[in-house]
C-alpha cells in the first residue's frame, strides 16, 4: 500500500476516532507532538548539507550567470506569488470574535533581533535556536566558497553522504506519518467544535482556489507573456508533469519529465539546443535550493491562523512575514511554520492543525512545486540565453486578465464564506452569556445609589472631612459587628468597570463581583450590591450605604483622603488606551503624546509625573473609563490599567492597549470606611487567604486572561451522546 494511501487512512481513522470518543482521546495530541519533533529532527542539518553541496557543485561561470539573470526571474516569481498570497485573506469573512480579555493584549510583543536572526555569528547557536535565516545564509556562503576550491571533489562526496544519511533517517520517520497523523487528527476531531471545523474550510477553500488559479493561469500566462509561446501550448506541454506531481504528491518523481518537456518546448521555438540544455540541466536541480510556489503558499496558512485566532497583523508585521517567511522557507516547512507562528505570537497549537490540513492540500503543494520548477526553468533559460520577448500589449493583456481573475476569485470566495462559514459569537452575545466563577450567595442588586444626607465631596478640605466624620458618625469602630448583626454585606461597585464589575442584564459580574460573593459566603452573610461614584465614595462608606468598595480601585495616595484600603489584592500594569491607528506610533515614540489630551479616571496621582515627561500634554479627569469611549469629554488617550484596558478594547474594537514600557504597576485594593481598624484587618487577612489558596489567581485567569471565553460545555461524541455508553 502506498504511503499516501496509508496517510489518508490514518487521517480518516483519526477523524472517526475523535468523533466517536470525543474528549477521551484528547491526550493523543502527546503522540502527535512526539511525531512532530521527530519529523523536525533532521531538518536543519539537511538544510546545511544540501545547500552547501548544491552551490558547491556549480562552476563559477554558471553561478555568475544564474546570479545575474536567474535570480531576477526568481524574484519576479516570488513577488507575484506574494502579492497573490497576501491578497487572498481579503476573502476571509469578517469576524467579531470572542477574544474576551485576551492576555496577548496585555503583553508587548518582543521584537526579533534582526542581526541575530540573519547573521550567523555562531552557527551552533543559530542551529540550536532554530534561527533558520541565519542557517540558510551560512550554508549559502559555504556553498559559494566551495565553488572556487580546487579540490572540492574531495569534500562534496562527504556532504552527499551526509545528505543520504539524513535522508535515510527522515525516511524512517516518514514511515510513522500515518500513525502521527492519526493521533493528531483524533485529538483535533475530539476537541474541536463544529464552529471551529467550519472555519477551517476557509483555509482549505482559499488554498485550493489560489493553487488552481496559479496553476492554470497566473504562471503559465506569465511564461506565455514573456516568451511569445502560446498559452495553450505551455499548458499542454507540462500537463502530464503537473498531473503526475498531483497524483503522487511528490514533485521529485517528475524531474526528468520536466527537464525533457522544457527542452522540447524551447527546441520547438528555435532556441539553440546545446545552450538551452545546459541551462536547463543547471536550473532544474538548483531550483530545489529555493522556496517553491508550493512552499510559499504556506504563508497563507499563517495568515489564516492569525484570522482564526483573532491575532491582528498590521502592515509592518505582514511585510516582515513576507520577508522572514521567504527566508525561513529555504528549509523545511515543518520548521518554518512554527517559527513564523511564534514570531507573530500566534498560538503554537495551530501547527498541528497545519499538519492535518497538509494531508489535504499536500498534493496541490506538490503540483505547485513542480510548476515552480517549470516556470523558473523556461523563463530562466530564456533569460540566460537572452531570448526573452517583452511586448507591451501582451504583458498588459496578461496583467489585466490576472487582475480580473483574482478579483473574481476573491469575491466568489467571500460570498461563499459569508454564506456557509459559521459566525463566531458576537461580542455582545459573549457578554450576555458570561457565568460567574464562584458560588453565589443570595444577593440584591441596586441599579441606582440611594440619596445620602449631606453628601461630602472629595474636593473639600481634608481637615473639614475629618471633623465632620468625628461629629456625625457615632458608630465609629463597629462596622464589622454591624455587618454580622444585619446579616448583609453592602458592597459598592462601578456599573461599567470591565472586567472588574459590570452589569450583565440584571446581575453584576466580573472579577470583583466574584470576590464580593466569596467574601459574603466566608462571612456567612447575604450580599447587597450598590453602585457608587468616586466623588461620593467617602460619604457612601461613612453613612454605611456601602461597607466596602470592590471595583479594581487603585490605592493611590490621593484616594486615602476619601477611604482606607485593605491589603492589595492585585498588582495591575498601567497602559494607555488609544485608537488602533495610533497604537504603534505611541508604543515606538513616547514623545508622540506630547500634544495629547490624556484622560485619567478619578485620580491626579500620575498627572504630575506625566506633566514632567510630556510638558505639552493636557489632562482630563473622568468619573469612569466608559466616558472616554463616549467622548465625554473628548480626549486622545486614556490612562488605565492594561487589564481593564483589554476589556474595554474588546467592547470598543477600534481601540488598542499600549502597556507601559518599562512596566509600571499599581496596587488594586478594596476601599473601606476610615476609622475601622477591625474591619480593615478582617478584609486584609481574607485577601491574604484568597491569594494563598489560589482563588485570586484563578479569578484573574478567568476574567482578565481570556478564561471567560473558554468552552465550558463538553464536546459531543457518538459513544456518549448517541450510543449512551456512559453519562
Amino acid at each position: 500500500m502506498a504511503l499516501s494511501t496509508r496517510i489518508f487512512i490514518g487521517l480518516f481513522a483519526g477523524i472517526v476516532t475523535g468523533l466517536f470518543f470525543g474528549e477521551l482521546v484528547a491526550d493523543l495530541n502527546i503522540l502527535g507532538d512526539i511525531f512532530v519533533k521527530l519529523l523536525q529532527m533532521t531538518v536543519l542539518p539537511y538544510i546545511v548539507v544540501s545547500l552547501v553541496a548544491g552551490f558547491g557543485r556549480m562552476e563559477l561561470q554558471e553561478a555568475r550567470r544564474l546570479a545575474l539573470r536567474g535570480a531576477a526571474v526568481l524574484a519576479v516569481i516570488w513577488l507575484l506569488a506574494l502579492l497573490l498570497i497576501f491578497a487572498a485573506p481579503l476573502a476571509f469573512p469578517d469576524r467579531d470574535s470572542a477574544s474576551f480579555f485576551a492576555s496577548p493584549m496585555l503583553s508587548g510583543a518582543a521584537g526579533n533581533d534582526l542581526l541575530e536572526l540573519y547573521l550567523p555569528h555562531n552557527i551552533f547557536y543559530s542551529l540550536s535556536n532554530n534561527l533558520v535565516p541565519a542557517v540558510v545564509l551560512f550554508s549559502i556562503f559555504m556553498g559559494i566558497a566551495l565553488i572556487s576550491v580546487e579540490d572540492k571533489d574531495k569534500v562534496l562526496p562527504i556532504f552527499d553522504s551526509l545528505s543520504h544519511a539524513l535522508g535515510h533517517i527522515n525516511g524512517m520517520i516518514v514511515k510513522l506519518t500515518p500513525y502521527g497523523i492519526f493521533a493528531i487528527a483524533a485529538a483535533a476531531a475530539g476537541t474541536m467544535t463544529v464552529e471551529e471545523l467550519g472555519r477551517v474550510q476557509v483555509y482549505l477553500v482559499t488554498y485550493i482556489a489560489v493553487a488552481l488559479l496559479v496553476t492554470f493561469w497566473i504562471f503559465p500566462g506569465l511564461v506565455s507573456a514573456v516568451s511569445g509561446i502560446p498559452f495553450r501550448e505551455v499548458l499542454d506541454t507540462f500537463r502530464d508533469a503537473l498531473v503526475t506531481a498531483f497524483a503522487t504528491g511528490n514533485q521529485f518523481v517528475v524531474l526528468p519529465l520536466i527537464a525533457e518537456n522544457c527542452k522540447t518546448l524551447l527546441a520547438r521555438h528555435s532556441l539553440p539546443e546545446k545552450e538551452t540544455e545546459s541551462a536547463i540541466d543547471i536550473i532544474v536541480p538548483v531550483s530545489f535550493n529555493f522556496p517553491s510556489l508550493g512552499k510559499m503558499l504556506v504563508l497563507l496558512f499563517v495568515l489564516f491562523s492569525a484570522w482564526f485566532t483573532d491575532t491582528s497583523l498590521d502592515a509592518g508585521q505582514r511585510l516582515m512575514l513576507a520577508f522572514n517567511g521567504l527566508f525561513s522557507l529555504f528549509g523545511s516547512i515543518n520548521v518554518a511554520v512554527p517559527y513564523m507562528l511564534d514570531s507573530l505570537r500566534i498560538p503554537a497549537d495551530m501547527f498541528q492543525l497545519f499538519l492535518v490540513t497538509g494531508v489535504v492540500v499536500g498534493r496541490f503543494g506538490a503540483m505547485l512545486a513542480a510548476l515552480h520548477i517549470i516556470v523558473l526553468s523556461v523563463i530562466g533559460t530564456l533569460a540566460v540565453c537572452g531570448k526573452l520577448q517583452f511586448s507591451a500589449a501582451r504583458i498588459g493583456r496578461y496583467l489585466g486578465i490576472s487582475t480580473a481573475a483574482t478579483a473574481a476569485m476573491l469575491l466568489a470566495m467571500y460570498a461563499y464564506f459569508s454564506a456557509f462559514v459559521p459566525v463566531a459569537p458576537a461580542r455582545d452575545e459573549v457578554l450576555a452569556t458570561i457565568e460567574p466563577r464562584v458560588q453565589q450567595v443570595p444577593a440584591r442588586v441596586l441599579l441606582t445609589a440611594p440619596t445620602l444626607p449631606g453628601e461630602q465631596l472629595i474636593d473639600e478640605d481634608a481637615e473639614d472631612v475629618v471633623e465632620e466624620y468625628s461629629i456625625t458618625d457615632m458608630r465609629l469602630g463597629r462596622r464589622f459587628d454591624e455587618i454580622l448583626e444585619r446579616g448583609v454585606l453592602r458592597v459598592g461597585y462601578r456599573p461599567n468597570n470591565l472586567p472588574c464589575t459590570f452589569l450583565n442584564e440584571d446581575r453584576v459580574v466580573g472579577f470583583d463581583a466574584d470576590m464580593a460573593h466569596s467574601l459574603a459566603h466566608d462571612l456567612g452573610v447575604e450580599l447587597e450590591l450598590v453602585p457608587f461614584k468616586f466623588d461620593t465614595l467617602y460619604s457612601a462608606l461613612r453613612e454605611a450605604q456601602i461597607d466596602i468598595a470592590m471595583s479594581c480601585i487603585a490605592s493611590l495616595p490621593d484616594r486615602y483622603s476619601r477611604a482606607a484600603f485593605a491589603r492589595p489584592v492585585l498588582d495591575l500594569r498601567m497602559a494607555l488606551i488609544v485608537p488602533d491607528h495610533m497604537r504603534h506610533r505611541v508604543s515606538e515614540n513616547g514623545s508622540a503624546l506630547a500634544d495629547f489630551d490624556i484622560a485619567l479616571v478619578s485620580s491626579h496621582y500620575f498627572e504630575q509625573r506625566l506633566r514632567e515627561q510630556l510638558p505639552g500634554a493636557s489632562f482630563v479627569e473622568l468619573e469612569s473609563a466608559e466616558s472616554f469611549f463616549r467622548g465625554e469629554p473628548p480626549a486622545d488617550a486614556l490612562l488605565l490599567t492594561a487589564e481593564e484596558g483589554a476589556a474595554y478594547a474588546f467592547r470598543y474594537p477600534a481601540y488598542s492597549v499600549v502597556p507601559s514600557d518599562p512596566p509600571v504597576r499599581v496596587p488594586a485594593a478594596y476601599a473601606l470606611p476610615r476609622g475601622e481598624p477591625e474591619w480593615q484587618e478582617v478584609v486584609s487577612n481574607w485577601v491574604q487567604l484568597k491569594q494563598a489558596d489560589g482563588s485570586v489567581e484563578r479569578l484573574y485567569s478567568y476574567w482578565m486572561e481570556g478564561g471567560v471565553t473558554a468552552r465550558k460545555s463538553r464536546r459531543w461524541s457518538i459513544a456518549q451522546d448517541v450510543l449512551g455508553w456512559w453519562d
